[in-house]
């Protein structure tokens, strides 16, 4: 592999491994010890863990945008533009919409879009713990998670009491409030948030600002019995986002009045039932997912789509002694997409469809030794639309040492056309593609972890062949317009992350990078993946005086010019943000807050011709109560 030669310099990625517990848990113990843990690798609390996750503490980050994600491995972010604007998330070189997002275990992929996520609508409020798990991971978790899982929870960790202001550049101001706590038998999260700024001008030329509003609220609760536990959750985001259009021929923004509205709502009930005396869990989950974006051009709606998700979930734990386990999964999901627009000469965009799926999966979880754990997971998907899918994962984990251990991965995974890649989105514009085929992903990985003394360290290596990739921008010559396609050969990928971090008295300190090879399947480049990435975060705490600082290097990466035929690539230079924020308390419950983004004031851009935002300085008030 080409990235076994470029090991040395590399520094990104740090896996944290999920606690073990005793062979003899009872299941009240493992219940309360290992519930915070809500994204394992194996969908349930396991006491045989395998693979690491990575886990992000968001709360010292801000509510709105990408910073609390940046520290993630191989995560290339290509935002248009200004705050709020459509983002996208590469990981590992996969496609945008391969990353599988969750809250409380819920898919909150927008159906109504690609299947994917946008990144520019994300909304910390009340959000403890952000989990991520690398990898093809459809044999656990789907035919959404074909790169990977993030999960974001909303379990609080402690009591939390605080309400904040913040207000700074570009005419951004912020009011949160968060009351949170979780005692033995019970937890609950009231939390919200409302931004809004007037933004910054993406377009290469002009003055036009593009603002942004995002308000959010959830509530949350649970209680904790001996042998039962009951969570709930409903969510609410709501947002605006201004844009500007790319008109022929350089399909470039221009100053213009566009705006969308996004408005999503998530409702969840869970139930675990424990066993008396045994590990044995059962959870039956149901949830709704809503989703429904609206697009007007000069202050006139042009167009509307909406999207609903019903999933069913029962996934049963079973101890087979005290060295096996398995997990029984039976998954049934129902989807709505509606679209409303405008007929014109090229189509008609108002449509109505559907699609189910049912599936069943299990996994077999082994410590072979005392120092060795394996496990195997496959998956069947029914679906409705297309044909019947399978997907595969084996893991196997070792310690070396109290201090050293590695694992080894390798799985299938697998993801379902979008709607709108079947159908269609706006006819003059956009053609869909009723044939299209699922796209299926080999993945391989390897990693070490090591601990010595205040310094933890890891590496891992990686590798996925994607087949029938969906590119989404194919110029159809017989209708006149474009469309989806399955391109034709294997999109090859492959990477090393690194990481090292290190904590001393009232500090840390973070330090990674990674590096990438994508090739598409033509074997040129990969567009909007760049081959290295790097951070460095440090936090100290002086006299009760809170300081932050950190960069984040993004190398260079290719994009494509459309204003020629065919289209050429182009290449976007790299750049270095820099950020820093200092909390000072005045009096024993407030705070004073300052903090600084892009620093160095570096003008970049992530899509080609969308401007970022330069310098910007905040200052924030906060209470505890």
């Amino acid at each position: 592999m080409k990235c076994i030669r470029t090991l040395l310099p590399l520094v990104l990625a740090w896996p944290i491994g999920m606690p073990s517990a005793s062979a003899d848990d009872t299941a009240s113990e493992r219940g309360s010890a290992l519930e915070s843990i809500v994204v394992t690798a194996h969908r349930l609390p396991s006491r045989i863990p395998v693979l690491p996750v990575i886990a992000v503490d968001p709360t010292e980050q801000p509510l709105i945008g990408l910073q609390a994600l940046r520290t993630l491995p191989t995560f290339a972010i290509g935002q248009s533009g200004s705050l709020g604007s459509l983002t996208q998330v590469r990981v590992r070189g996969a496609d945008a919409n391969h990353l599988l997002v969750l809250v409380d275990g819920i898919d909150v992929m927008d159906l109504t879009a690609d299947s994917g996520f946008n990144f520019g609508n994300l909304n910390l409020a009340g959000i403890s713990r952000i989990e991520y798990l690398p990898g093809a991971q459809s044999a656990v978790w789907g035919n959404q998670a074909a790169a990977g899982v993030l999960h974001l929870s909303t379990e609080p960790q402690g009591r939390v009491r605080s309400a904040a202001i913040e207000t700074g550049a570009f005419a951004s101001r912020q009011a949160s409030l968060q009351l949170a706590d979780s005692r033995a038998d019970h937890f609950y999260n009231l939390s919200a948030v409302d931004f809004a700024t007037d933004g910054t001008n993406v377009a290469r030329q002009g003055d036009e600002r593009d603002g942004h509003h995002n308000d959010a609220w959830l509530a949350s609760a649970g209680l904790k019995r001996e042998n039962w536990t009951l969570r709930t959750l409903a969510r609410r985001i709501r947002t605006t986002a201004d844009f500007d259009p790319t008109p022929f021929p350089a399909f470039l923004p221009v100053d213009g009045d566009r705006r969308n509205r996004h408005d999503e709502t998530l409702t969840l009930a869970s139930l675990d039932l424990f066993g008396t005396d045994t590990a044995w869990l059962q959870r039956f989950s149901v949830a709704r997912f809503e989703t429904a974006n609206t697009t007007r051009t000069d202050d006139v709606r042009t167009a509307s789509t909406d999207g609903r998700r019903w999933q069913f979930v029962s996934i049963t734990g079973v101890p087979l002694g005290t060295r096996q386990e398995l997990q029984f999964l039976v998954e049934h999901r129902r989807e709505t997409f509606e679209q409303r627009g405008e007929a014109s000469d090229f189509g008609d965009p108002n449509q109505r469809q559907r699609m189910a799926s049912t599936s069943a999966g299990v996994e077999y979880l082994l410590a072979i030794a005392e120092r060795w754990r394996f496990s195997a997971s496959a998956r069947h998907d029914s679906n409705s639309d297309f044909a019947d899918s399978e997907s595969v994962r084996l893991a196997l984990n070792h310690d070396l040492g109290d201090d050293t251990r590695v694992w080894v991965a390798a799985g299938t995974g697998v993801k379902l056309p979008s709607f709108v890649e079947r159908f269609g989105f706006t006819p003059d514009s956009f053609l869909g593609n009723a044939d299209l085929e699922a796209e299926r992903n080999r993945h391989v990985s390897a990693g070490v972890e090591h601990a010595r003394g205040r310094w933890t360290h890891a590496l891992t290596l990686y590798r996925d062949r994607l087949e029938d990739e969906i590119n989404g921008f194919a110029f159809d010559p017989v209708r006149g317009g474009f469309t989806s396609v399955n391109e034709s050969g294997e999109s090859h990928r492959e990477g090393a992350e690194w990481r090292s971090s290190a904590g001393w008295q009232g500090g840390a300190l973070q330090v990674g990078a990674s590096w990438l090879d994508a090739e598409s399947g033509d074997g040129s480049r990969a567009i909007r993946r760049p081959r290295r990435q790097a951070f460095v975060t440090v936090d100290q705490l002086v006299g009760g005086v809170a300081v932050q600082a950190g960069a984040f290097h993004v190398g260079a990466q290719l994009d494509q010019d459309f204003s020629t035929w065919p289209a050429t690539r182009v290449r976007l230079d790299d750049y270095t943000l820099v950020h820093a924020a200092l909390t000072v308390p005045v009096g024993e419950r407030v705070r004073l807050g300052l903090r600084g983004s892009n620093l160095l004031d570096e003008t970049y851009e992530d899509i080609l011709g969308y401007r970022a935002p330069g310098r910007a300085w905040y200052v924030n008030l906060g209470v505890d109560f």
